[in-house]
């Protein structure tokens, strides 16, 4: 039956197989909006993905100091748990924008062969939310850690 309706409309990502769909006799026309929706969505995710990246370069670069009562220096988180954040947040960067470089080209290439079929992704933004929902729960809970321990009462 699968094999009946892939031959009779294509299958559910690709329908240019469809060996006995009734050729077109107007030629599939792409909005330009679809494309500009297409970059517009790649620069969304090229964003979030730099504003992360750019916070964990920052706090690998910097160690936040305050100065005590005697004049001396005390970080205000130790020097683990900033790297530990950075080496966190960088990686959920870089998988940002390899998502997003992925998806644009997917979707790109889709739109210039005219192909008739589904553009949206459940699984890719989906794994990404989770994932940066992981890592930010991972950074709560390391900082919580680290004043806990840090502490002076």
């Amino acid at each position: 039956m699968q094999q009946l309706s892939d031959n009779l409309f294509g299958t559910r990502y690709h329908t240019q197989g469809a060996s006995l769909q009734l050729p077109r006799k107007v030629p599939l026309r792409i909005e330009p909006k679809s494309y500009f929706a297409n970059e517009r969505t790649f620069l969304a995710w090229l964003h979030m993905a730099v504003t992360m990246g750019g916070l964990a370069t920052a706090l690998a670069g910097y160690q936040f100091t305050t100065p005590n009562a005697q004049g001396a220096t005390e970080s205000s988180i130790s020097e683990r748990t900033s790297q530990v954040i950075s080496l966190t947040l960088l990686p959920t960067a870089v998988i940002m924008v390899a998502y997003a470089s992925f998806a644009f080209y997917w979707r790109s290439s889709n739109l210039r062969t005219k192909q008739m079929g589904f553009y949206f992704d459940f699984v890719g933004p989906t794994v990404l939310a989770f994932l940066v929902m992981l890592s930010l729960s991972f950074i709560l809970a390391i900082s919580v850690t680290d004043f806990l321990k840090h502490k002076s009462i």
